[in-house]
C-alpha cells in the first residue's frame, strides 16, 4: 500500500463515523496481513522415521553432526540443564530439552532454542562465568576491522517469558602483562578448543590456550576476584607460559614433554624438552578427577585418533603434570576417533555425576563412529569413565556422513512421497571412503506420512565408487516411471534408467558422462518441465554458484540434451556470496498454483527463493522475500518440496553438508488458493482415485474452468476446458499411477490441490 494513501485515508477518519474508521481500519490491516496470508512461517515438522527393524528415531530431522561440541545451558527456566551442541561443520547450534528423568538419557529436540543463540563460527563453549546459574557463552571471533582472532562472550540472561537471551559483552577478550596495563590481544586459533574454567579454584573462569607458536599452554588468570568485582567480570592476565610444565613435542603425534619437576620449564636449566616448529592444533578440557583442588587435562590432537589424561600433581597456583595416559580411560575402551578428538564434560545421565562425551573437531566421519559416550560410574567428586557407545545421538537421527541430497519421489507409484537421498561420502573405517543412495519409503498414509529405511544401497550405486551424489527424478522415456539422474563431484551426470514398472522400479545399471554434460564440479540437477513444452529439461547447479539451463530438444519418450548449455545463468542467479569461492548453487523449480517459483540453496546455508519465471526463462528472475530467508541448516544447503500429508501447506526438505535433513511446514506459498478459499473450497473425492475423480466445491462455480492435471516435474499430462458446477466428474482412467496436482483456473479464482492416481 502506498503510504501517501495511507495518510490520506486517515486523515479523512477525522471526518467519518465510526463504522468508517473501522472499515479503513480492516483495509490498513488486511493489505498489512497480505504477506503472511502469502507466505506463513515455516515451522519444524515431526514426521516418524524408523530403521529397517523398526527402531523408531528419537529425533530424526536434527540436520545431522560432524564436529559437535557439547555444553549444557538450561534452556527454558525449568531448572534441569539441558544439552547443545555446536557443530563445527556449518556453525550450526542444535538444542536438546532434558526430561530430567534420574539415572536416564532423556533428551528431546527442540529446535524452536536455535535462534536464540548469536552467529558464531569455529567453536562455542557454554560457562557461566559470573555466577547467576546461567552458562554464557564463549566462542572465536575473528575482527575483520583491527585483524585479531581470539575470543568473544556473550552473558545470558532471560527474558520475561524466561527464555535465554544472549547480549555480546566482549568483543574479542584482551589481557594484560603482570605490572602492566597496555591490552594485548588473547590470541586463539579457530581450529583449537582452549579451556574455559576456574583453573586456580578462586571462583572465576580463567583460560588455558596453547601459545601461538604451539607446543606450550599458556594461562591467562582471571582477577576479577582480586580486583573486588566477585565472578561478574572478565579482567585477565598472562600468569603462566608454561602452565602444567608439559611441551607438546612432535607434529604428528600425541607425545607429550613433562618437566622433571614443578620449577623446571624449557627455558630454565635441566628440562630440554624435543621441540618441533609445527603445532598442528589441539584441544583441552580440564576436570578434577581426585577432588584435590587441582585441575586435571584432556588433550586431543589433530593428527591422533586418541585423548591422553595428564594427572596433576601440582597446586592451583602451579600446574604440574607427572603422568600421561595415552590411551584415556585405561580402564576402558579407549577413545579412538579417526582425527582430533575432543572431550566434553557434560552430565549426561542425569545423576548429578558428569560424564565424558568425546566427538572428532575437524574433518568428515562415519555414520556411526562421531560422538563417544562415557558414563561416570564413579561419584561427581571422584570420576570414573566408563564406555557406553560410540554413536550417542547419531544413533537416533538421519545421519550418511557428510553431505545430503535429498529428493521427494513417489518411486512405487502408491500415491505417497517416497525420500531418496544421497550423501557426499562417509567413512567405513579410518582410509576406506563410500557413497551411497538411501531410501526412505513412506509407509504411511495421505494424510499422515511416516518413514521407513527400505535400502541403504539404492539402486546399488556404491559399486560405481562416485562422490557428492544428487538424485533427481522423472520419466525421461515417458513409460510411466520414474527413472533418475545423479549430479556428482566431477561436475558430470549419471542416467539411472528404470526398466521395471510404475509400481516396481528397477535399476539395473547405470550411464556415465550422461548427454557428455559437465557443469565443472559438483552438479546438482533437477529434471522439470521449465518451458512447459510437455517435455522434461534439466537445470544444474555447479560449485561455481550459477545455475545451467539444458533444454530438451527432443521429446517426452526420448529425451536429446546438447553438451552445450542453453544458458549458463539461468534466472541470473550467482549463489557465489561476496568474499566466498565457491557458491554450490543447489536449484529447485516448482510449480505452484499454475506459476513457477524457483529456489536455490547454496554454500553457506542460505535458501534463496524468486518468481517471475513464466515467460522470463532467459531473463533475470526476481529475488522474493520470505520467511525462507530465516533458514539456516548449515553449509551447503540443497531443497526439496513436496505436499506430503494433503493439506494446504507445503513441505520443504533440506539437506546440509553434515549429513543430515531437516522438514519444515506450513509453508503457505499457495497464496492464490489460499486467498480464493476465503470464499470457496475445492476437494477431491475419492482421492486416491482409480477411474474417475470428482472435483467438488464448497459453493457453487457455475462458470466455465480450465481444468490442468501436472506431474511433479511440471508436465502437463491433461487439460480441458469445461463447464464447472458444484460437483464436476473427471477421467483419470488413462493416466499412469502417482502423485499429480490438479488446478481449476475460473472467473472466480484459481484453485489446486493434490491428486493421487492408484
Amino acid at each position: 500500500m502506498n503510504p501517501m494513501i495511507i495518510n490520506i485515508k486517515l486523515r479523512t477518519c477525522c471526518f467519518t463515523t465510526g463504522i468508517q474508521v473501522l472499515i479503513y481500519i480492516l483495509l490498513f490491516c488486511c493489505t498489512m496481513l497480505l504477506p503472511s496470508l502469502l507466505f506463513a512461517q515455516p515451522m519444524h515438522l515431526n514426521v516418524p522415521f524408523q530403521s529397517a527393524n523398526s527402531n523408531v528415531y528419537d529425533f530424526p530431522l536434527t540436520g545431522g553432526l560432524n564436529n559437535p561440541q557439547f555444553s549444557e545451558i538450561d534452556l527454558n527456566g525449568d531448572g534441569i540443564k539441558d544439552l547443545v551442541y555446536f557443530d563445527r561443520q556449518g556453525d550450526v547450534v542444535v538444542p536438546f530439552l532434558n526430561g530430567g528423568t534420574s539415572n536416564t538419557v532423556d533428551y528431546s529436540y527442540a529446535p524452536e532454542y536455535a535462534h536464540r543463540f548469536p552467529e558464531v563460527e569455529n567453536w562455542m563453549l557454554l560457562r557461566d562465568y559470573n555466577c547467576d546459574f546461567i552458562e554464557d557463552l564463549f566462542a572465536y571471533r575473528y575482527d575483520s576491522n583491527t585483524g585479531e582472532a581470539g575470543i568473544t562472550v556473550y552473558e545470558a540472561t532471560r527474558d520475561v517469558q524466561n527464555n535465554i537471551v544472549f547480549t555480546k559483552v566482549k568483543n574479542i577478550i584482551h589481557y594484560h602483562l603482570k605490572q602492566q596495563t597496555q591490552l594485548l590481544n588473547l590470541f586463539n586459533s579457530p581450529m583449537e578448543l582452549p579451556a574455559i574454567d576456574d583453573i586456580d579454584g578462586d571462583g572465576d573462569l580463567d583460560i588455558l590456550n596453547f601459545s601461538a607458536s604451539g607446543g606450550y599452554i599458556e594461562m591467562y588468570k582471571n582477577e576479577s576476584q582480586e580486583n573486588g568485582y566477585g565472578c561478574d567480570s572478565l579482567i585477565y592476565v598472562f600468569n603462566d607460559d608454561c602452565w602444567g610444565r608439559i611441551f607438546e613435542s612432535n607434529a604428528g603425534s600425541n607425545y607429550l614433554n613433562l618437566s622433571p619437576d614443578i620449577d623446571s620449564c624449557s627455558h630454565n636449566q635441566g628440562w630440554s624438552p624435543v621441540k618441533s616448529s609445527l603445532h598442528f592444533g589441539s584441544t583441552l578440557l580440564t576436570l578434577d578427577m581426585n577432588n584435590d583442588g587441582t585441575k586435571e587435562l584432556i588433550i586431543g590432537d589433530l593428527t591422533y585418533p586418541n585423548l591422553s589424561l595428564l594427572s596433576n600433581s601440582g597446586n592451583p597456583d602451579t600446574a604440574y603434570m607427572t603422568n600421561v595416559d595415552y590411551l584415556f580411560p585405561q580402564n576402558s575402551t579407549a577413545v579412538n576417533i579417526n582425527a582430533f578428538p575432543a572431550a566434553f564434560y557434560v552430565d549426561v545421565n542425569n545423576d548429578g555425576a558428569k560424564d565424558i562425551l568425546a566427538a572428532p573437531n575437524t574433518g568428515s566421519n562415519s555414520v556411526d563412529d562421531e560422538n563417544w559416550y562415557y558414563s561416570n560410574t564413579g561419584t561427581a567428586n571422584f570420576p570414573v569413565f566408563t564406555f557406553q557407545q560410540k554413536d550417542f545421538m547419531v544413533n537416533e537421527m538421519i545421519d550418511l556422513g557428510t553431505g545430503s541430497a535429498p529428493a521427494f519421489v513417489d518411486y512405487n507409484s502408491d500415491g505417497l512421497m517416497d525420500i531418496v537421498v544421497g550423501n557426499d561420502y562417509s567413512f567405513i573405517n579410518t582410509s576406506t571412503e563410500e557413497t551411497y543412495l538411501v531410501l526412505y519409503e513412506n509407509t504411511g498414509t495421505v494424510n499422515a506420512p511416516a518413514y521407513t529405511l527400505a535400502d541403504t544401497n539404492f539402486a546399488n550405486i556404491k559399486q560405481y565408487n562416485q562422490r557428492r551424489l544428487k538424485p533427481a527424478f522423472g520419466d525421461l522415456d515417458n513409460d510411466g516411471d520414474q527413472d533418475m539422474i545423479l549430479g556428482t563431484e566431477n561436475g558430470q551426470l549419471i542416467y539411472v534408467a528404470n526398466l521395471g514398472t510404475a509400481g516396481t522400479p528397477s535399476f539395473p545399471g547405470i550411464s556415465a558422462n550422461y548427454s557428455s554434460i559437465d557443469v565443472g564440479q559438483n552438479s546438482t540437477p533437477q529434471l522439470i518441465d521449465v518451458d512447459r513444452d510437455g517435455d522434461l529439461d534439466l537445470i544444474i547447479g555447479e560449485l561455481r554458484g550459477n545455475i545451467n539451463y539444458y533444454e530438451n530438444t527432443g521429446t517426452p519418450a526420448a529425451a536429446v540434451f546438447s553438451n552445450t548449455a542453453t544458458s549458463e545463468t539461468f534466472g541470473f542467479i550467482d549463489a557465489k556470496l561476496p568474499g566466498y569461492l565457491e557458491g554450490n548453487s543447489a536449484p529447485f523449480l516448482f510449480d505452484i498454483a499454475g506459476e513457477y517459483h524457483f529456489f536455490v540453496g547454496n554454500e553457506v546455508g542460505e535458501l534463496w527463493h524468486y518468481n517471475n519465471v513464466d515467460g522470463n526463462i532467459m531473463g533475470a528472475f526476481t529475488r522474493v522475500n520470505s520467511t525462507l530467508d530465516s533458514l539456516d541448516e548449515g553449509e551447503e544447503s540443497i531443497v526439496t518440496i513436496a505436499n506430503i500429508n494433503d493439506d494446504e501447506a507445503l513441505e520443504i526438505l533440506i539437506g546440509n553438508k553434515r549429513g543430515g535433513l531437516s522438514l519444515y511446514s506450513e509453508f503457505l506459498l499457495s497464496g492464490i488458493h489460499s486467498l480464493s478459499s476465503a470464499k470457496n473450497s475445492l476437494s477431491l473425492f475419492p482421492n486416491p482415485g482409480a477411474a474417475f475423480i470428482n472435483i467438488v466445491f464448497e459453493k457453487a462455480v457455475n462458470s466455465e474452468a480450465s481444468i490442468i492435471i501436472s506431474n511433479l516435474q511440471g508436465q502437463i499430462v491433461k487439460q480441458k476446458n469445461s463447464w464447472i458446477d458444484q460437483n464436476t466428474e473427471l477421467d483419470i482412467f488413462r493416466l499412469p499411477p502417482g502423485i499429480y496436482i490438479l488446478t481449476v483456473e475460473t472467473a472466480k479464482g484459481t484453485f489446486t490441490k493434490k491428486m493421487i492416481k492408484r
